[in-house]
């Protein structure tokens, strides 16, 4: 059994249970074939705390090792806060590369009316309560973008353990291992990239890129879904 750890970040304690009932049931009662490919994964819910700060906030997120987020568009009956759904949505963009988000709300007509967000990760808050192929859809989608947020993370970095033995051969090769260093250790930290001064000495950075790929590699800092 594979579980993937679903952030909920929403200001009503008594939504926040109800979505973690729905992500405890998965995809069941999906079709055949849903059913048998997805059946094998589990998604464990995991609250966020609300915060004054929203860089506070997306640490949180960072240190709960979270592989997905459901967040609630308006926040709004939280006066603490300057910030609404989106707004965390896309600081997530900007620290995790290619982050899973999903946008859960009662207000779809005023998020289109007023932001610019992907349809496809937009569902309805009602419908995924009361409509079972509403709630396998969503839990299916976040299944599926969680695969691969992982798989390319693979990727990267069986591109990168292929180019490490020809650093230095060239300047493009050189670029190429800065490049895939940098989007492994954003998409899983968002905050441990090397500045711009050090990427520029291409020894002494690509001397770190081994050690540090060789402590992600044993602390496990990510888990490689082979499938």
């Amino acid at each position: 059994m594979t579980t993937f750890n679903i952030g909920i970040l929403d200001d009503n304690a008594a939504k926040v249970t109800q979505i973690m009932t729905k992500l405890s049931e998965g995809v069941r009662d999906a079709d055949t074939g849903k059913t048998a490919k997805y059946h094998e994964y589990t998604l464990r819910p995991v609250e966020i705390t609300i915060r004054e700060s929203i860089e506070a906030l997306i640490e949180e997120i960072i240190n709960k090792e979270i592989d997905c987020m459901i967040i609630d568009y308006k926040l709004n009956s939280n006066e603490i806060i300057n910030y609404n759904g989106i707004k965390v949505a896309n600081l997530l963009y900007d620290t995790l590369y290619d982050f899973p988000i999903f946008i859960l709300t009662s207000y779809e007509d005023d998020l289109f009316n007023n932001e610019t967000y992907d349809a496809y990760k937009i569902f309805n808050f009602g419908r995924y309560l009361s409509e079972k192929m509403e709630r396998i859809e969503l839990n299916f989608k976040i299944i599926e973008q969680v695969r691969k947020y992982k798989k390319q993370l693979l990727l990267w970095e069986q591109e990168l353990l292929k180019l490490l033995p020809h650093k230095g051969k060239s300047v493009e090769i050189d670029s190429q291992i800065i490049e895939l260093d940098t989007k492994i250790e954003k998409s899983i930290n968002g905050k441990s990239t090397l500045s711009k001064k050090e990427k520029i000495d291409f020894s002494n950075k690509l001397d770190k890129i081994i050690s540090r790929l060789d402590n992600l590699i044993r602390e496990g800092n990510y888990e490689q879904d082979k499938k």
